[in-house]
């Protein structure tokens, strides 16, 4: 593979606990021992101290100040990822599931992408288009901008859960241009639509229903459980997915609520959790979160992220 891609999330104090189970499954699915980098968005202490001591904890920079809305800080995540060698950006929403070989397919787009310029992969939100969803939501700042930049509002809506960008000049826009923009629903989304179709000459969908299957999609998956013990195979149709995100326009096929989870040895740790409706699929999340609790345990407990069980 040309160019070197880096693998992205990011996750505030209270998302710690959603981000465990995305970092679990990646690690599942890299073949080569990719890490998934995970962005200071607010995390806690004793969370900085653990991911720190795992090598996958990208430092909030010093030009960034602290308190600002996380999709501030996911918008410059150029800036997080400064240190490190890359051609190209991954990011991943901290409540997706990699259900599937995500990186080999990440790895045949570069392939294929090899000489050409400067490109966006992404999904096309279930939304539909831009206009289907100015038309459902409040986002008189984002009709300003499509205005300014004159972009067709028959253009597919991006959702940018999931993600793979290459352009240096498009991320830097998105990180400048993102910290004054007035917030709005889902706004540094609707900026990186208004780059993506204003200054990018290559955006390329990705399949919904295999990268990035969220809202009312999720009830559509199926989980296939392999007989001789392998990992599970989720898909959708004849399809098989790659990522799972559970989020839904409200909560029609998610949930949001906090639990307290066991870690072994009368330790807890607790936090707010996404849960799928589809049962099965719901179950794949919170067996992720149980491999992850299991295997770095000591590490967690150490590192002060979990409590002393006490009766409520």
């Amino acid at each position: 593979m040309l160019g070197r891609c880096v693998y992205l999330t990011g996750a505030t104090a209270s998302y710690f606990l959603l981000v465990l189970p995305l970092l679990e499954s990646f690690a599942t699915y890299a073949p080569h021992g990719e890490k998934l980098y995970v962005c200071d968005f607010g995390l806690s202490e004793p969370q900085k101290k653990f991911l720190e001591a795992k090598g996958q904890l990208l430092p909030r920079p010093a030009s960034l100040g602290p308190g600002l809305h996380p999709y501030r800080y996911k918008a410059s995540m150029s800036l997080f990822a400064g240190e490190l060698d890359y051609d190209a950006l991954v990011w991943i929403d901290s409540d997706c599931l990699v259900v599937g070989s995500l990186v080999q397919a990440v790895e045949a787009i570069m392939d294929a992408k090899a000489d050409c310029g400067d490109f966006l992969s992404i999904c096309q939100d279930l939304g539909g288009s831009i206009a289907d969803m100015v038309r459902n939501l409040p986002l008189a700042p984002f009709e300003q901008l499509l205005e300014k930049a004159g972009i067709s509002r028959d253009q597919p809506y991006l959702n940018c859960a999931v993600f793979i960008l290459r352009s240096h000049a498009t991320l830097k826009a998105w990180r400048e241009q993102v910290i004054t923009l007035e917030e709005h629903p889902l706004f540094e989304q609707n900026l990186l639509n208004v780059l993506a179709y204003g200054t990018l000459k290559a955006v390329d969908l990705l399949d919904r229903e295999v990268w990035n299957v969220h809202d009312l999609d999720l009830d559509r998956l199926e989980v296939h459980r392999d007989q001789d013990g392998g990992d599970p195979i989720v898909r959708m149709g004849e399809k098989t997915v790659l990522v799972v995100h559970a989020t839904s326009y409200n909560g029609r096929t998610v949930s949001f609520r906090p639990v307290r989870f066991p870690v072994g040895d009368g330790y807890v740790i607790e936090g707010l959790f996404r849960m799928v409706n589809n049962e099965p699929v719901r179950d794949l999340f919170f067996a992720s979160l149980s491999w992850y609790l299991v295997k770095h345990k000591q590490e967690l407990i150490d590192s002060g992220v979990v409590n002393k069980f006490t009766a409520a």
